[in-house]
């Protein structure tokens, strides 16, 4: 169990990872359509020689950030059968974040992620951008961004995904943040 005086610092960690894995271009603060079927759901990690960098560092007082960072894209199934090709495959995302320990705004960048099919062959290129540009939560479970696939595999699929911090984020008031590694679960809807 995270302690109580840590617990805003995992939030707004798990916040900008989650953004780091989902942050593009900037885009208006607009949701997804509630209609949406899941066509294609997927396990993220940060990869274990490129976690996710920030420099400067992430400090409690708010400032441009750059984030780095690369994920793998594993355990891919189609629950409606309509993406059976895409099994897995690599994210990586770079941009530009107003940031602290506690929270991000202006989120800015570009992501994609390059797709394989079953047997490691490669499969495409989908690139994405964000359907809003701030990151807030309550719990690292809460820390959701949204976007929308914008070109290969996927176009115009949303996508809707968590991710929580695995390394220790605790240092982050007084030392500073530079690197945090994370896991969680990245779905697209139709």
């Amino acid at each position: 169990m995270t302690p109580p005086l840590l617990r805003p610092l995992r939030t707004a960690v798990a916040a900008l990872l989650a953004s780091t894995a989902l942050a593009t271009a900037p885009a208006p603060a607009t949701a997804a359509p509630t209609d949406l079927r899941t066509v294609l759901r997927c396990r993220v990690a940060t990869a274990t020689e490129r976690p996710i960098t920030f420099s400067p560092e992430l400090t409690l007082q708010p400032r441009t950030i750059r984030v780095t960072g690369t994920f793998r894209v594993t355990h891919c199934s189609s629950p409606d059968g309509s993406e059976p090709r895409l099994r897995g495959g690599m994210a990586m995302v770079q941009g530009n974040a107003l940031a602290s320990c506690t929270g991000a705004s202006r989120i800015t960048g570009s992501g994609r992620i390059v797709w394989y099919d079953s047997a490691g062959r490669h499969a495409g290129v989908s690139r994405f951008r964000p359907l809003r540009d701030t990151v807030n939560g309550h719990n690292p479970g809460d820390a959701f961004l949204g976007g929308v696939v914008t070109s290969g595999p996927l176009t115009g699929a949303y996508l809707s995904g968590k991710a929580t911090p695995t390394s220790d984020v605790s240092q982050c008031a007084g030392l500073g943040l530079r690197t945090v590694y994370g896991t969680g679960r990245l779905r697209f809807l139709r």
